[in-house]
C-alpha cells in the first residue's frame, strides 16, 4: 500500500485528549445509566411510596410558632368589643392561614390546619428542633400556595427507598413458601385475564424473569457462529433451543433455534431455525460474545484474537494486494488469449485464401 493510505500520526495533545476521554467516558456513561434508572424509580416507585405514607395522617396539625404569629397581619386576629386587638395566639385567629401568608423560611413546613403524616411530623420536628426562631431548611419540603407538595425532602426519599427495599425482600420471602406461591399464582391468573393488561403483563414478566430470576425461562448458554446473512459472512449467534419439530420433519435434519444479536444493541436481532450442521460452536462465554457485539468487534475474546503478525489491518492490506495482483494477472491472461485467438483466426483466413489460389492453378 502507498504511504498516503497510512494513518497520520497524532500529536501529543490529541493522544492525551483521547486517553483522557477513554478514562472519563466509561465513568460518565455509568453515572448517566444509574441516574436514568434512579429517575424512573424515583417517579414510579419512591414518590408513589411517599404518597402512600402521606395518606395516613395520625398526627394533629402543626401549631404556629411565635415568629409566625408575629409575622401575620393584624387582619388575621379578632378584636374585642372596644376594637382592641386580642393576643396573637392561634385561638384568636379569625381566618385560616395559608402557606403564602407565612415567612419564606417557614413555607417549607407542613401547612397549618392540616393533619400530618408521620413523614411530615418527623420533618417538622427536626426543622424546629433548634427552637430559636430559625428553621433548618434541610428538613423542609416545597409547597405551593394551596399547600400542595411540589418536591419532597431527602429524608422522604431515603425512608421510602429503605421501606421499598424491605417490602421487596419480605415479598420475596413470602413468595417462597406455599401460601405465597399460591397467592402469586392467583394474582397472575387474574391479571392475565384482564383485557389489554393480559397482552402486556406476560411479556413484561418474561423480560424481568430473564434478568432477575434464578430459573430463567430463556437463557443464552451456548455461543456459536453462523454463515449469515450470506455465504462468506459470519455472525455471532446464541443457541436458544432445539428448533421446531415441523421444520425438522420436513428437512429431515437436526435443527436448532438461534438468536442473531444486532450491533451495537444486542437486544434487537433475529430469531432463526437453522440446521445444526451449519452452526459452529465457539468456546467463549456469553459476556465475551456480548462485548464483541456491542463494541462492533473491537473487544474480541483473548483466545479468539488474531496474532499481530496476521492482524486485521495486515490481513486486509494483504487481501487487497492479492486481489489487485490476481485482477492484473487475469487481465493479462485474457489479453494474451484474445491475441492468440486473433492470430489463429488470421492464420486460418490466410490458409483458406492460399487454398483458393492453388485450386485454379491445378485445374489449368
Amino acid at each position: 500500500m502507498t504511504t498516503s493510505g497510512r494513518h497520520k500520526k497524532r500529536g501529543p495533545v490529541s493522544r492525551a485528549f483521547l486517553k483522557g476521554l477513554s478514562i472519563l467516558l466509561p465513568a460518565v456513561i455509568t453515572i448517566a445509566i444509574f441516574a436514568w434508572v434512579w429517575d424512573i424509580l424515583r417517579v414510579y416507585v419512591v414518590e408513589l411510596t411517599i404518597q402512600g405514607i402521606d395518606v395516613i395522617q395520625p398526627f394533629e396539625p402543626r401549631k404556629l410558632t411565635d415568629v409566625e404569629l408575629a409575622y401575620l397581619d393584624d387582619s388575621f386576629f379578632t378584636r374585642n368589643a372596644e376594637g382592641q386587638l386580642l393576643p396573637r395566639t392561634e385561638a384568636n385567629l379569625r381566618r385560616e392561614v395559608r402557606i403564602s401568608d407565612l415567612p419564606v423560611r417557614y413555607q417549607g413546613l407542613s401547612p397549618p390546619n392540616r393533619e400530618r403524616s408521620i413523614l411530615q411530623f418527623i420533618l417538622d420536628s427536626n426543622a424546629l428542633a433548634a427552637n430559636n426562631g430559625e428553621v433548618r431548611t434541610l428538613w423542609t419540603r416545597d409547597y405551593d400556595v394551596s399547600g400542595r407538595i411540589i418536591s419532597y425532602n431527602w429524608f422522604d426519599y431515603l425512608l421510602a427507598s429503605v421501606l421499598g427495599l424491605v417490602i421487596v425482600v419480605l415479598l420475596g420471602f413470602l413468595a417462597r413458601n406455599f401460601l405465597g406461591r399460591r397467592f402469586v399464582q392467583l394474582l397472575e391468573w387474574f391479571v392475565t385475564r384482564v383485557p389489554v393488561i393480559k397482552s402486556i403483563y406476560p411479556h413484561a414478566k418474561q423480560l424481568v424473569d430473564f434478568f432477575f430470576t434464578d430459573n430463567k425461562p430463556l437463557e443464552f448458554d451456548t455461543v456459536a457462529i453462523l454463515e449469515y446473512p450470506r455465504r462468506g459472512l459470519w455472525s455471532i449467534v446464541f443457541v436458544t433451543g432445539s428448533g421446531i419439530k415441523s421444520v425438522q420433519e420436513y428437512t429431515r435434519k437436526r435443527m436448532v433455534t438461534v438468536y442473531v444479536p444486532s450491533s451495537p444493541a444486542p437486544m434487537t436481532g433475529y430469531t432463526m431455525v437453522v440446521a445444526a450442521e451449519e452452526v459452529i460452536q465457539l468456546n467463549i462465554t456469553v459476556e465475551e460474545a456480548m462485548k464483541f457485539v456491542i463494541s462492533g468487534g473491537v473487544l474480541a475474546p483473548l483466545e479468539e484474537q488474531v496474532k499481530p503478525a496476521s492482524g486485521a489491518q495486515y490481513a486486509l492490506a494483504g487481501g487487497i494486494n492479492e486481489q489487485i495482483r490476481h485482477r492484473h494477472t487475469t487481465i493479462l491472461r485474457r489479453e494474451a488469449e484474445k491475441k492468440a485467438r486473433d492470430t489463429d483466426i488470421k492464420k486460418k483466413a490466410d490458409d483458406e485464401d492460399t487454398k483458393e489460389v492453388e485450386k485454379p492453378a491445378a485445374n489449368s
